[in-house]
Parts: structure tokens; sequence; C-alpha cells
């Protein structure tokens, strides 16, 4: 037996993506549905496809297709989320918590109401969850969050110029440790390679290994070698022309492939210069 899986995007702030079992009626691309995933959502139909019936089983699931009276159930929660931050700000103002407010949801049915803040430390928000209990007639759930993940959530423009990443297709934001930039030898002011959130940029992981690779086949900076019958210090690589950039004995910069030059040994750069 095979079931129907639908691959959705939902149509939260977190803006999941995945695969749904498709319980009922068939569903095509562009397709608008309803899928349980932490409560009732909308999201949109990217793509279908059949596999076994054993693995529908451990999915989500696509509840149905959406109707006009969904969609207008999703433009009144979005309205009123607006409203629920203007409320939780007073409430946070008045417990005097270190709390920034990033955005709220409510699920299709509004069982749920969904808060998103970033702090600089963990925060005891007991005192504020029973103040929005009494005052928002859902069940709350209050969620902490990143930098990055606040990014996500709020959109912008990187510096490249487009749309940041984060907002378009990554699914998860992963930490860009400072040693990428260093295996790229991305030797700039910090802010240069700093993204809106105030993280290194996401993109430094996209080209990462193909980096590391090309410079493993390529002589080290500092590495002493010869060229030409000169005694150089290599101070810089060009990985997309694979070149490197020498400094010679007699302070001449040089940039020659990286296959043109021979590392020396201590030492062997003295010996071989004296020869006639």
């Amino acid at each position: 037996m095979t079931q129907d899986l639908a691959y959705v995007r939902v149509w939260e702030l977190e803006r999941h993506a995945g695969y749904f079992a498709v319980a009922g009626e068939p569903l095509a691309p562009g397709d608008t549905c309803v899928v349980r995933h932490g409560g009732l959502k909308l999201a949109t139909v990217v793509g279908v496809l059949s596999a076994g019936e054993e693995l529908g089983h451990l999915l989500e699931k696509v509840i149905r297709r959406a109707d006009p009276d969904d969609e207008e159930a999703y433009r009144r929660n979005c309205a009123d989320a607006e409203d629920v931050l203007s409320q939780t700000r007073r409430l946070i103002a008045g417990h005097e918590l270190p709390m920034h407010l990033v955005g709220a949801e409510y699920t299709l049915d509004r069982a749920l109401l969904r808060v998103f803040f970033t702090a600089p430390h963990r925060v005891d928000f007991r005192g504020l969850l029973r103040a929005m209990s009494s005052t928002f007639d859902a069940r709350i759930e209050l969620r902490q969050m990143g930098a990055r993940d606040e990014a996500r959530i709020k959109g912008g423009i990187g510096r490249c110029g487009r749309i940041l990443c984060c907002e378009t297709f990554l699914q998860g934001p992963n930490p860009v440790p400072m040693e990428m930039a260093y295996d790229q030898e991305l030797f700039v002011a910090p802010e240069r390679i700093t993204g809106v959130c105030g993280r290194l940029m996401c993109c430094l992981a996209y080209e990462h290994e193909a980096y590391r690779e090309a410079l493993a086949t390529m002589p080290k900076l500092g590495a002493i070698v010869s060229y030409d019958g000169k005694r150089a210090k290599v101070i810089s690589h060009n990985v997309l022309r694979r070149t490197v950039t020498l400094l010679t004995d007699g302070k001449q910069r040089l940039e020659v492939g990286a296959g043109d030059v021979s590392i020396l040994t201590p030492g062997e750069g003295r010996r071989s210069l004296r020869q006639p």
C-alpha cells in the first residue's frame, strides 16, 4: 500500500517546511491546505509524492484542503496577533523583564498563542505567563530565540543586496564559527562579514568545504618556497585563480601559480641561492 506525501510550507513565523501525510482528497502543488503542526495551521503544497504507508504513519497530517473561511480566519488571527504584541509589551514593562518581543501568532483554531522573544539571558517569565493567560483566551507558549532566528522572522536585505537567506530558503540557520572565516582567509574587519543579526553571515558556510579542499593543495601562509630560482615567502592565496602571492627575499611581490612553486625545508633556500 502507498500513501501520498505532500511537501508543504507552513504559514507560520518559523517558516517550517516538510513532508506531511495526506489523509483526505488528493492535493497538487500550489494548493492551500490545513495541517497539524503544533496545532492547526495553513500551508502551501510545494510537491506531492507517493511513499510506503508505514512512513505516512510517522508524519504529521494534512487535515484537509483549505477553504475561504480558513484563509479569512488566518487573516483575522494575524491582525489580532499585532494587538497581542501591544498588550504583551505593557505586561512586560509591568513585570520589568528584559524581554524584546519578536512576533506572535495564533494557530488556526486559536487554541494556542505563541509569542516569540529575545533576551540577554534566561528569563523567569512565570508571572508574565499567568498575566497573559488571564488576558488572552488561549493556551500561551512563550518561546525564547536567538539573534539568527529573530532575523529569520523579521527578514531584511543582506550585504549582497538580496533578501536574507534565512528568510527565503534556509530551514534552520546553523552557527557559523569564526574558524570558517579563518579557513577562507577572510582577514577583514568583522563588520564586513557580519549579517543583520549581528552574527557571522550564513553564506560563509556555503563554500567553506571547497575552500578547505583547495587550500589543502596549496602552500600554507608563511611557507618558504622557491620560484624561478628565488627564495620567497607565501603571503596570500587566490583560491579562484589557484595562485599564491609571494614576497621574495628582495622584497618583490609576485603572483604565481600554486603549482609553480616548490616548498623548501628550513635552510634549503639559502643553500640553493649560493649555487652558481
